[in-house]
């Protein structure tokens, strides 16, 4: 049987060859390295030569870019429903009309340079070419580790041409405005905003908040269930540390036992009402529709006369408010679910000037 090993890295591996006739008669060589054990690769020489005879198999080196790394995500099993929807749209958005026709073997440094400069040419946060960069990057490396390709291009790229890694930036209300905020909000899901923005919660963790998740007597609650756009409501959260018990002020107490109320006299006028304990829902008991959330969030700016912000950034001004008053930025990490520490204080630095001068000069007063 045609089974050759060779070393690599110190470690033997194993690759089958053999020859075949194309259509024309002309002589070819199917070949593929990569195979850890000898029986590996004898396995996978059949099943290429049976391939073959049936006419369906694909020659490696006539494989585009597009064609493998479509392939290569549908395959990928260690991702969630939301990841797997993003990562498709990077792909038909920003990666396929680009340099998905290339063969992949071909696939140079200046394509993929190419591809970077697109991505900044539509304009997009450098967060996303970042995570659109990564996303081929990845296919590459898979590549190359099964040995389809002889050297990764993008190990070849110039320090100075790989997308940098931007500070995020976002927007945040003042205390007037959130006062003002609430002062005009009238609408039945108002103890959304309250959620986001006096606990820092996500949206996700404001849909899937059930009843019992609330503790009125302790003055607490506890992020348990999530809603997400892909999987619905789902048990669990978007990290370990997302999963977390969240203080409630008095404001928030009455605010919830308010829309408790409402929740009830709703229940009671609908005959069809599917009880799924939902903190914030439809008037019918189902959990609030995320597809539509957008036009959603810019009709209460529309109706409040508020200045834009995303309804992320609600969870932005509870932590900028909280740090702005110097309250502890491990307190506002506890609050916010973040999974570390350093990333509160990277996100929020800029808001916290006055707390070096507040320690310099309470060392001078022990000091002096």
């Amino acid at each position: 049987m045609p089974i050759y090993p060779y070393e690599k890295n110190g470690k033997e591996h194993w690759y089958y060859a053999f020859e075949v006739k194309d259509a024309d008669g002309k002589r070819k060589t199917i070949k593929k390295r990569g195979f850890d054990g000898k029986t590996k690769a004898r396995k996978a020489e059949a099943e290429a030569k049976v391939t073959w005879e049936r006419g369906s198999y694909i020659d490696p080196s006539k494989v585009t870019l597009g064609e493998y790394i479509t392939k290569w995500l549908e395959n990928k099993r260690d991702i969630s429903l939301e990841t797997r929807s993003t990562n498709e749209g990077h792909l038909r958005n920003h990666i396929l009309p680009i340099i998905g026709s290339i063969q992949l073997q071909k696939v140079s440094v200046s394509d993929i340079e190419k591809l970077i400069e697109s991505l900044y040419d539509k304009g997009l946060a450098d967060g996303t070419v970042r995570k659109v960069y990564n996303l081929v990057n990845t296919c590459f490396k898979v590549a190359t580790k099964k040995e389809l390709l002889i050297k990764n291009p993008f190990d070849l790229l110039e320090k100075g041409d790989k997308p940098k890694k931007g500070k995020a930036k976002f927007d945040y209300w003042t205390t007037d405005e959130v006062k003002h905020f609430f002062k005009v909000l009238d609408h039945r899901q108002r103890i959304m905003f309250v959620l986001a923005i006096r606990c820092g919660m996500r949206r996700s963790e404001i849909c899937g908040l059930r009843w019992k998740d609330i503790n009125f007597s302790n003055k607490s609650l506890s992020i348990i269930q999530t809603l997400r756009p892909q999987q619905g409501l789902k048990i669990g959260t978007k990290s370990s540390a997302s999963s977390r018990s969240i203080a409630l002020s008095e404001t928030v107490i009455i605010e919830l036992q308010r829309h408790r109320k409402l929740i009830l006299e709703e229940r009671l006028a609908c005959d069809e009402y599917q009880d799924n304990d939902l903190v914030v829902c439809q008037p019918n008991g189902l959990p609030v529709s995320l597809g539509n959330f957008d036009k959603f969030w810019k009709r209460i700016i529309k109706n409040t006369g508020m200045r834009y912000i995303k309804f992320h950034e609600l969870r932005h001004t509870c932590a900028s408010l909280l740090l702005s008053a110097g309250v502890h930025p491990k307190v506002v990490k506890e609050l916010l679910g973040h999974s570390s520490i350093s990333i509160t204080i990277d996100t929020y630095t800029h808001l916290m000037p006055n707390m070096q001068l507040d320690a310099v000069n309470t060392l001078d007063k022990m000091l002096n």
